[in-house]
Formats: structure tokens, C-alpha cells, sequence
């Protein structure tokens, strides 16, 4: 692909730009792409229709048969169950102009699913309650792993090649600290921050230099009782607060 010489100052300059076009734009997208752009299509267009039916607006409603309600995990599990299985146990000989159908309807199914986590992770439709925002939770960790996936190993070796010794160096070293931010995170009890700041560092460092979770590994290791009071007040029990629920009486 011919690139202009403006742009071929840019590439030279940053290396990253090069290396999304060579592993990204110029190959196209790939079955991991094509998860993750249906994963997030499909997980948008789900909550605008469930707050369009929540608030009774336009001409979408529940779905429901024999008078019971159809949750859109159900669909979002066959589609996994049935994606998964051509792919995996029949390994179908698709015609070219079909390779994307196993890839879409498994991020499909994947959004579907996961936009009810927290009512499989409860037994129970908590939707629109406090509860609900694990669904959301675990989209976002979802979808960023999905997007690391997508970018892919050979981005990060072109970044690293086509860049000099001293700035592969810095590359390579930003990049472990990512990592080391997002581990705190982690360890500080925000798994959604982690894994959203291994795609926006911003991400991880909030997460690892604010306040742990009281019932978190790394306020049980450093914290001693006035910042542990702290990290209580800051997360209360309960869903709302993201705090440890309190021990039945």
C-alpha cells in the first residue's frame, strides 16, 4: 500500500502508526475483530431496546412464551453453545463469502449473555437493581480482553521493531509498568479497572493509586486500621457501595 509522505513522516516518527497499518489496516479484519465489533454492537443496541422497553418507549416489549418472560441470555447461550460447536466439533468447510457468520454470532451470543451476567451470577433478575451494574462490569472486562485479543501479539513486535533500541526500550518499559498498575489495580479490588487500564493506562493508574477495597488482598496485607476505616467509609457493603456484603446476623 502506497503511503504518502506526509504520512510516511508520521510513521516514522511513531511507530505504532505504522504498525497498526501494517497488522490492522492492511490485513483487514479477523475473526477476533469481527468478536469484538459484534460483542459491542450487539451489547449497544441490547440496552438502548431494554431501556426503550423499561421506559415504555417505541415498539419493542418483552418477550415471552407460555406466559413466561424470555430473558435475552436464553438466545445469547444457544448462539454461544451452537457457534462453539460447528466451530470447534464439526470444523465446517464455510464458502469464503460466509468466515465472518461463526465469528459474529459468537460475539453476539457473547454480548447477549453477558448483558444478564448478573442475573445467572444471583439466580435472580436484578437487572435494574444495584446488582445489575456486575453486568456492565463484566462487559467491560469483556470487551477490553476482547480487544487486547484484537490488536494482537504482532502489533506490539512491529511497534518494538520497527522503533530504535532506546525507544523499543521505553516501549517495552511503559508497558510492564501498564501491567504492574494494573495488577495493583487488581489487587486493590477493581478487576474492571484492571482490565480497562491494560487498554487506557489513565485507567490503570486511577486504579492503582486510589483507595483499595476494604475486603480486598491489598488492604489484608498493607493497611492498617485508620486507612482500612477509610477504604469502609469510601466502599460500604453492598452492591452500591461495592464493599463486602455484611456477614448474615
Amino acid at each position: 500500500m502506497a503511503v504518502p509522505p506526509g504520512n510516511r513522516q508520521i510513521e516514522d516518527a511513531f511507530p505504532a502508526v505504522r504498525a497498526f497499518e501494517d497488522t490492522v489496516l492492511d490485513t483487514g479484519l479477523g475473526t477476533a475483530q469481527l468478536v469484538l465489533v459484534a460483542f459491542l454492537v450487539t451489547f449497544g443496541i441490547v440496552r438502548l431496546i431494554t431501556h426503550s422497553i423499561h421506559r415504555g418507549i417505541g415498539p419493542f416489549r418483552d418477550v415471552s412464551v407460555g406466559g413466561r418472560h424470555v430473558h435475552h441470555l436464553v438466545p445469547g447461550i444457544l448462539l454461544l453453545l451452537i457457534s462453539g460447536f460447528v466451530a470447534i466439533a464439526v470444523d465446517p468447510d464455510i464458502p469464503s463469502a460466509l468466515w465472518w457468520a461463526l465469528p459474529v454470532a459468537y460475539g453476539v451470543g457473547a454480548a447477549l449473555t453477558l448483558d444478564e451476567f448478573a442475573l445467572w451470577l444471583n439466580l435472580e433478575d436484578v437487572y435494574w437493581a444495584r446488582e445489575g451494574r456486575r453486568s456492565i462490569d463484566a462487559v467491560i472486562v469483556a470487551g477490553a480482553v476482547a480487544g487486547i485479543v484484537a490488536l494482537g501479539t504482532p502489533f506490539w513486535v512491529e511497534v518494538v521493531r520497527e522503533s530504535s533500541d532506546t525507544a523499543s526500550a521505553l516501549v517495552v518499559a511503559f508497558h510492564a509498568l501498564v501491567v504492574l498498575l494494573a495488577l495493583a489495580a487488581l489487587l486493590k479490588g477493581k478487576p474492571v479497572l484492571a482490565a480497562l487500564g491494560l487498554l487506557l493506562w489513565p485507567v490503570a493508574l486511577v486504579g492503582a493509586v486510589r483507595l483499595a477495597k476494604p475486603g480486598s488482598r491489598w488492604a489484608r496485607w498493607l493497611y492498617g486500621p485508620e486507612r482500612l476505616d477509610r477504604a469502609r467509609v469510601r466502599f460500604p457493603p453492598g452492591p452500591g457501595g461495592d464493599g463486602p456484603e455484611p456477614a448474615p446476623a
